[in-house]
């Protein structure tokens, strides 16, 4: 009954919404509906129309002078790139515009549909989060190695408990790299077009999306130019989101003969690829949280200005980078008769530049064990034994991250957590925003710090422990990690790369969240449909195993 119940009304939702307001502007309608639909596929919508007409801007000129620091082997790109550089956005056609909002309903109507049936209406479904939750437990509770109290000696400094960390991670770490943050758009992307313009050899993209706005016609320019001087240029997009995200830019990016890979995982219409990394010349990896458009970068000075962070990598690390891009890249030629050559090899430099160790995980769900990403997180905070802080932007945990934490409270283990406020997340998000608030309640009663954000969307993915391990990614903390979204997320242990990182996490509580001081403020009023979301696709996160 409650599924043709929820059929029901998403039929209804759509169709009133895409009739109440024929003469409304692209976004509001993609909103609108999708905030009826009470769901969201956590990203931000396409940009279309929020620019000036008068805007006449040429393509970017970025200054070729570039120093060393020769500490920390890293490039820095000089000067910070100017908006005044910036080309003007695409203008959509109406029929761009009207392919742009059915393809977004269409990913909110297979999302929906998906959860229906993973949860076992149709089908013997996909697995449990309460089964994941109990294999995760086990799996990351083998251990020769007991976290002391907050005196005593990181367990991040044993070489027998990151040997098991290696192991539920799925890979091993790769030591003598360099490593540097880029907190923010404006230093992410300063970093990224720089090493996209000065690329000589290859530029291998993966992300979920470009848009069509200033950044992704910044992106389409300079990737353009590069295939002009023989630069390889590769790109791995999801299959889904391209009906919706840079519908105009990746069609121009195609027809200029840019080899552009349409991921999709066969039978799954739910399922994308959110994976986001760049590889340059087999040098540099820059990886995180930041799609191509303006609320990442902020190229759009009077746009969203996201909260977002990225990592650039520099060191042996990099071939394994490039071995995972040219993995999926090879996997899916061959899987779908493409035309493109499969990449043989990716030359890289295997000096030790630096201190970092470094390793990837990669997550495509649903598995029954529970993904490496989460399986790599839950085995450092059950190693923790001072400090967790963790800055996600849709904290939503299963479980097993709940019973993680609460150990690590159990041993005194200093627990804070930065996420979106109800104002602050996607606006068609807020019914999930509700459960999210609910799902914290267990860790507060525990002695949890919870900081929620003021201002424009976060949209960080990073936790740090003890000040010396930190994950950072696409992987969300919420439960379409373990049964849709494609992820990667950069394990790193490095004290001092940790710690700028914590001072990253104290300034953004002190400066953009406002700290949960009772009960009250993480049961809000509910909507009848956010109750009936939560009743029935997310009754198992406030369970602890």
């Amino acid at each position: 009954m409650i599924k043709n119940i929820l059929f029901i009304s998403i039929i209804l939702s759509v169709i009133s919404t895409s009739h109440a307001q024929p003469k409304a502007d692209i976004e509001t309608r993609i909103k609108k509906t999708a905030e009826a639909m009470g769901v969201s596929v956590y990203e931000d919508f396409p940009a279309s129309k929020n620019y000036s007409s008068e805007m006449n801007l040429p393509s970017p000129v970025l200054d070729s002078n570039i120093f060393v620091d020769k500490t920390k082997h890293i490039p820095i790109p000089e000067p910070s790139l100017n908006s005044n550089n910036f080309p003007k956005p695409p203008v959509l056609s109406t029929s761009e515009e009207a392919n742009i909002y059915w393809g977004y309903v269409l990913t909110i109507w297979n999302t929906i549909g998906a959860q229906i049936a993973d949860s076992g209406f149709f089908s013997s479904g996909a697995p449990s989060f309460e089964d994941i939750s109990k294999n995760l437990l086990a799996r990351t509770n083998s251990t020769q190695f007991k976290p002391g109290n907050p005196s005593e000696r990181t367990l991040f400094e044993s070489s027998g408990f990151l040997s098991e960390l290696e192991k539920v991670a799925g890979s091993a770490f790769t030591s003598g790299n360099s490593i540097k943050f880029l907190v923010d758009g404006e230093e992410s992307f300063k970093y990224k077009d720089y090493l996209i313009k000065n690329a000589k050899k290859s530029v291998y993209i993966t992300t979920w999306a470009f848009y069509d706005d200033i950044t992704g016609e910044d992106a389409l320019n300079m990737l353009v130019e590069k295939k002009k001087q023989g630069v390889d240029v590769k790109i791995i997009l999801d299959a889904k989101v391209i009906n919706s995200h840079g519908v105009s830019v990746v069609k121009r990016m195609e027809e200029a003969g840019l080899e552009i890979i349409k991921f999709r995982e066969k039978g799954r219409g739910a399922d994308i690829w959110h994976v986001k990394m760049i590889v340059i010349d087999g040098q540099y990896v820059i990886m995180g949280g930041m799609n191509f458009g303006d609320p990442y970068s902020h190229k759009d000075p009077n746009g969203l200005k996201w909260r977002d962070t990225d990592v650039l990598i520099m060191g042996p690390a990099v071939s394994k980078a490039g071995e995972f891009f040219s993995k999926i890249w090879n996997l899916e030629v061959e899987k779908n008769s493409l035309h493109y050559k499969k990449i043989e090899s990716i030359i890289t430099s295997n000096s030790q530049i630096g201190n970092a160790m470094v390793s990837f995980s990669y997550s495509n769900p649903p598995i029954a064990q529970g993904t490496d990403i989460i399986a790599s997180i839950i085995k450092a905070i059950r190693g923790a034994n001072k400090k967790i802080n963790i800055e996600n932007a849709y904290f939503v945990p299963i479980p097993a991250l709940t019973q993680a934490l609460l150990e690590a409270r159990s041993r005194g283990v200093e627990v804070n957590i930065f996420t979106n406020s109800k104002d602050s997340i996607d606006p068609e998000a807020k019914s999930v925003s509700d459960i999210s608030m609910k799902s914290m309640l267990p860790l507060f009663k525990a002695g949890a710090s919870i900081y929620l954000k003021k201002g424009d969307t976060l949209h960080s993915k990073f936790m740090i422990v003890d000040g010396t391990f930190v994950s950072i990614g696409s992987y969300n903390l919420h439960p379409r990690g373990e049964r849709y979204d494609s992820e990667l997320n950069a394990n790193i242990v490095d004290k001092e790369a940790a710690s700028y990182l914590d001072r990253v996490f104290e300034k953004d509580i002190d400066t953009q969240a406002v700290k949960i001081t009772s009960e009250k403020q993480l049961v809000p009023q509910q909507s009848w449909f956010s109750s009936i979301i939560e009743k029935y696709f997310f009754a198992h996160l406030n369970r602890v195993p």
